[in-house]
């Protein structure tokens, strides 16, 4: 192909095929960003983290904002939602936080709003850096997966918070920070429902990828950093503990007894999902 491709969905793409290195870049949308919040931001230090270190939001507060500043406050988390979607997945869990409250954000929100806005135009020049790597000689492709998730920091909920990364021949390709539904008793239980997710990703993904003629190296290796998570994933034995969350015990173990994923440990400083809890 003569003709690459270099704009999707107003991203811009450069691709360097003698390093077989490729770039995702969203110059638009910063640039309405910067032309509608600047003059807000602007005043604001320069920051090294996207969000306030163990900032969270919480719906439980009798300030809010005027209904101008809440119109303002959605229209700038929607952009930073827009970004995240294609290049910018280090800001997921700060902007995580600052949805919960579309509907009634307290000064507080609005603040971080607007310190999130001032670090990514900070830092305006980073982009989503893909450098596949097939290094198997099967012809296949390989898939890995890291996993994580925090322990019970909502204090209106004490619902936990579940991430991960899926990384296709060295590419992330699915990335995601969400609150989990239930809540946990343990850490452990807490990092296996964050493991059940993004094993059901897994899947997803495998089928889609299996349905367009490609072949993907099993077993699928998936990343976790907690001890007792991997311990649950591949002992069917459920103790009183762990009764209220069987059914997603038994359906991770069944790929782990099927050879469908294997289940390592990864050190927290080396698990890349620990930037999405």
């Amino acid at each position: 192909m003569e003709n690459d491709l270099d704009d999707y969905l107003s991203c811009e793409i450069k691709i360097d095929r003698g390093k077989k290195n490729a770039w995702i870049h969203q110059p638009h949308l910063l640039k309405k960003l910067r032309d509608k919040f600047w003059d807000m931001v602007k005043h604001m230090p320069k920051y090294a983290t996207p969000g306030t270190p163990h900032q969270v939001i919480t719906r439980k507060t009798e300030w809010k904002i005027t209904p101008e500043e809440q119109v303002t406050y959605r229209s700038g988390v929607g952009m930073l939602l827009f970004l995240i979607k294609h290049s910018r997945p280090d800001i997921a869990n700060t902007v995580r936080e600052l949805t919960k409250v579309l509907d009634g954000a307290s000064p507080a929100a609005f603040k971080e709003m607007k310190r999130v806005i001032k670090y990514v135009l900070d830092t305006e020049k980073l982009a989503l850096t893909i450098h596949p790597k097939v290094e198997n000689g099967k012809g296949k492709w390989s898939m890995v997966i890291y996993s994580d998730s925090d322990y019970a920091t909502d204090p209106d909920t004490r619902l936990s918070v579940s991430g991960f990364v899926l990384y296709l021949c060295g590419v992330p390709i699915v990335w995601r920070t969400k609150q989990q539904r239930s809540v946990t008793l343990s850490s452990s239980e807490a990092e296996y429902y964050a493991l059940s997710e993004a094993v059901k990703e897994i899947r997803f993904i495998y089928q889609l990828l299996k349905e367009m003629g490609f072949e993907v190296e099993l077993p699928i290796t998936v990343r976790v950093d907690n001890i007792g998570a991997i311990f649950m994933a591949e002992n069917m034995q459920v103790s009183q503990r762990t009764k209220h969350i069987d059914t997603r015990l038994r359906f991770v173990n069944q790929y782990v007894e099927d050879g469908f994923i294997k289940i390592k440990f990864v050190g927290t400083d080396a698990n890349d999902a620990d930037l999405f809890t």
